[in-house]
């Protein structure tokens, strides 16, 4: 067979989601979820008292990118992004900054001033790309307790040595008080 050469062209268009992007949206975005659940997210997410703007990548009609900018629920000044996918091929094609863009102007069409996005410290390539996308590192502590936790013999210990380190540091346990 002869090599042949093909002109590919397609258009991206990036607008609001809606229900009939389901099935697109689970097969080529999120395939670690059912298509009922990711339709029935879709639709609580659409409902009209909804604080949040789904976008998608279209792509000839298929849904191959989302992103999600949702009202932060105790700031109305500000927007969290979550679930931005884009189906593999479509990656190197710049899908990504197309919905970052889109969901910028969104985020500013419903009154939002900042967006925002949590990512775990290990995340480095995805914190670089936010990064290169003009957002920036806020500092932040996160504390846990784990309440159900059985304690063996090495904690005991760490623990203990935590105590006596503690103990030494009356000047921080003075200002804790």
């Amino acid at each position: 067979m002869a090599t042949k050469d093909f002109d590919l062209r397609g258009t991206l268009n990036v607008r609001s989601a809606n229900e009939d992007d389901a099935n697109h949206l689970q097969t080529y975005c999120f395939p670690e979820k059912t298509r009922e659940q990711v339709a029935d997210e879709l639709k609580t997410d659409l409902a009209a008292d909804s604080q949040t703007s789904r976008l998608v990548a279209d792509a000839s009609g298929y849904a191959v990118g989302h992103i999600t900018v949702k009202q932060h629920p105790l700031n109305d000044e500000v927007g969290q992004i979550s679930d931005l996918a884009v189906s593999g091929p479509f990656r190197l094609l710049g899908v990504a900054d197309h919905l970052i863009e889109a969901a910028e102007a969104a985020a500013a069409e419903n009154g939002l001033k900042i967006l925002e996005i949590e990512l775990a410290p290990t995340d480095t390539p995805v914190i670089q790309r936010y990064k290169d996308w003009g957002f920036s590192e806020k500092p932040i502590v996160t504390l846990q307790k784990n309440l159900n936790a059985e304690v063996d013999d090495d904690t005991a210990e760490e623990e203990n040595e935590d105590t006596q380190v503690n103990e030494t540091d009356a000047e921080q346990q003075t200002l804790l008080n």
